[in-house]
């Protein structure tokens, strides 16, 4: 089976801690404290869609030396309960053992491979590498398209990574997603403070966009206050961990899914 750097795919602890975490200095959309008591109920939306099998992604490996050191092709497959990964027309000159992986931040992040990535394990041979699993398609909830890119890295690195990274990507490929729209018409709308879910919310373009959870928070509380289910929650923050905390901020749009809501790694 494969291994998760993070617990990335975990689902979101149901009652929230205790300690409040500082607020991030980054600039955020108006932040809506209002109690709603006169919002509008949520509208009925379409049910979940399968992605159906077959291939579902791809990414063309390049080596981030700039020659031909690391060489191949990603194909993402959806089949039967899970979604397989196969490396195709690999090649590598580089010596030792090497690491595959997903991460949910794009090529020109900074300690891309660093966290929050999806380890394949590794690579022993100068081959085609089939049957690397992503595992049942719950893991991901049905849609693993939140990963944006396939890194490479050295088992054992033999220098210092120049930007002080743990990690240092030695290819890299953007994957290319073929899926539907697994949950059409998921939008969070903010039915109002309650028991539970009394948080402040950020909205931009008259919608909500995050929610910082407050100690007592439920995750039950949270998906109803904005007309969602406790899965949809989950769908829309998949690299939230199990220690959520007061204070953390939970992605409300689809659109923001993965990396896009969570700060990427640095050096």
């Amino acid at each position: 089976m494969p291994r998760l750097a993070t617990s990335v795919l975990g689902s979101i602890a149901l009652v929230l801690g205790l300690v409040a975490c500082s607020p991030p200095t980054t600039e955020t959309p108006p932040v809506d404290t209002a109690v709603h008591t006169d919002a509008p109920a949520p509208p009925d939306r379409a049910a979940d869609v399968v992605i159906p099998d077959g291939v579902i992604g791809t990414a063309e490996l390049t080596s981030a030396s700039g020659d031909n050191t690391i060489s191949g092709t990603v194909v993402v497959t959806a089949g039967g309960g899970g979604f397989d990964v196969a490396l195709k027309d690999f090649h590598s000159d580089v010596p030792g053992g090497l690491q595959f992986s997903f991460s949910p931040w794009s090529e020109t992040t900074t300690c891309l491979a660093d966290t929050d990535s999806f380890s394949f394990g590794n690579l022993s041979t100068d081959a085609d590498q089939p049957g690397l699993s992503m595992g049942p398609r719950d893991l991901s909830r049905g849609d693993p398209s939140y990963y944006l890119t396939a890194v490479i890295t050295a088992t054992d690195p033999t220098t210092t990574d120049p930007d002080g990274c743990v990690l240092t990507p030695r290819a890299v490929g953007t994957i290319t997603w073929d899926v539907p729209d697994t949950r059409p018409g998921l939008l969070a709308v903010d039915t109002g403070v309650r028991f539970g879910a009394g948080g402040a919310t950020a909205s931009a373009d008259g919608a909500p966009l995050s929610y910082r959870a407050v100690a007592g928070d439920t995750l039950n509380d949270i998906a109803d206050r904005f007309g969602i289910t406790d899965d949809d929650l989950g769908f829309l923050n998949p690299l939230t961990s199990r220690q959520f905390q007061a204070g953390d901020e939970l992605n409300l749009r689809v659109a923001l899914r993965g990396g896009a809501s969570v700060p990427p790694p640095s050096g």
